[in-house]
């Protein structure tokens, strides 16, 4: 048997085994522990994505275990009745933990997986579940009183202290007045397998990711942006593949993408606005005019697109020079000017001053 940190794809079957467990506990006298949407699916994701997430499979890769297995304080435990904790030191607590009934000991299997990591652990269980209630105690859990989980349903409080200290010595002793179980021997284990853990292979790549993602969308507008996003896609896929967490290479792969997107866009932008330049600057047209004969006494020297051409207040002086189309605004031949405005009115022009060219 092999244990391993859960991830997104071993959801389905993982619920499928808290299934067959709801159905178990029911049958055997423990009917309102669990109900039928827990632990949730947003639960399972929670656990993965904080690492809390393990499963147990054989060589073939059968779901045999699941649990989830916290370091760190917990703080459903920070109030206890009816007893009292064993000791204040850092612990590891072990939270839905369910097992394929076809595996015999796989539970106290994943217990002494847990005692490996850190000899200080808790748990808790409810009252009708008088299975976990033996499996804990057989294992060297001690009974030590009543605590409350956040929506205030009470649940029994276990703790396993280690084997080297005896804490049954009168200064700290089972609230139930039961008869001390004997401590936890892992030189004789009662299963015939043990659980071993699969080498996950570490974040690197994953930070390698991620951190190339967030380059490469800072660096979107240019062209640095393509390997780096490239690399972010790569070392991403690569994480995907391994038995580790997966958030940040996901976060790497999204952002590598968005940034090669980005970037089409921002040089499309740029292109389209360009061509746009070059085409009004081919239509320009300068015009060094005189006075005009409207006697505004206004001088014009300036840029006129061709549309404006024979067109400012009514009069221009001067040759009109041809447009982009070579439609020639004209004259006539005793040398007086014209230019049509865009509805065609003409007007006269008196001097012969100005050039378009």
């Amino acid at each position: 048997m092999y244990v391993r940190r859960s991830n997104m794809e071993d959801i389905p079957a993982m619920m499928d085994l808290y299934a067959q467990a709801r159905v178990f506990m029911r049958e055997n006298g423990n009917p309102n522990q669990w109900d039928d949407s827990y632990p949730s699916r947003e639960l399972l994701e929670k656990d993965i994505a904080f690492g809390n997430s393990y499963i147990v499979e054989n060589d073939e890769k059968n779901l045999a275990a699941t649990f989830a297995f916290i370091k760190g304080e917990d703080p459903t435990y920070y109030g206890i009745e009816n007893g009292a904790w064993l000791n204040h030191e850092p612990y590891g607590t072990i939270h839905r933990l369910a097992g394929n009934t076809s595996y015999h000991g796989i539970a106290s299997g994943c217990i002494s997986w847990c005692k490996s990591q850190i000899g200080n652990l808790r748990a808790d269980t409810h009252e009708d579940n008088k299975i976990m209630q033996h499996l804990l105690e057989k294992n060297g859990f001690v009974r030590c009183g009543i605590i409350h989980l956040a929506n205030g349903a009470p649940r029994i409080a276990y703790q396993f202290a280690g084997d080297s200290t005896d804490y049954r010595d009168g200064s700290q002793q089972p609230v139930s007045g039961e008869q001390p179980q004997q401590n936890y021997d892992p030189q004789t284990p009662d299963q015939s397998w043990s659980v071993r853990e699969v080498p996950s292979g570490g974040r690197g790549f994953g930070i390698a990711s991620m951190v190339l993602g967030i380059i490469s969308l800072v660096l979107f507008f240019s062209f640095v942006n393509i390997p780096l996003a490239i690399l972010a896609i790569i070392f991403g896929i690569i994480q995907l593949t391994r038995k580790a967490p997966k958030g940040m290479a996901i976060s790497g792969i999204v952002m590598g993408i968005s940034s090669l997107f980005l970037l089409v866009i921002f040089w499309t932008c740029m292109f389209v606005s360009a061509a746009r330049t070059e085409s009004t600057d081919n239509s320009t047209y300068y015009y060094e005019g005189s006075e005009n004969d409207d006697a505004s006494g206004d001088y014009y020297d300036g840029l006129y697109e061709g549309y404006q051409q024979g067109y400012k207040d009514g009069y221009y002086d001067g040759y009109y020079g041809y447009t982009p189309d070579e439609e020639f605004y004209g004259h006539t031949p005793d040398d007086s000017f014209y230019g049509y405005l865009p509805n065609d009115d003409s007007y006269n022009f008196h001097g012969k001053n100005g050039i378009y060219y």
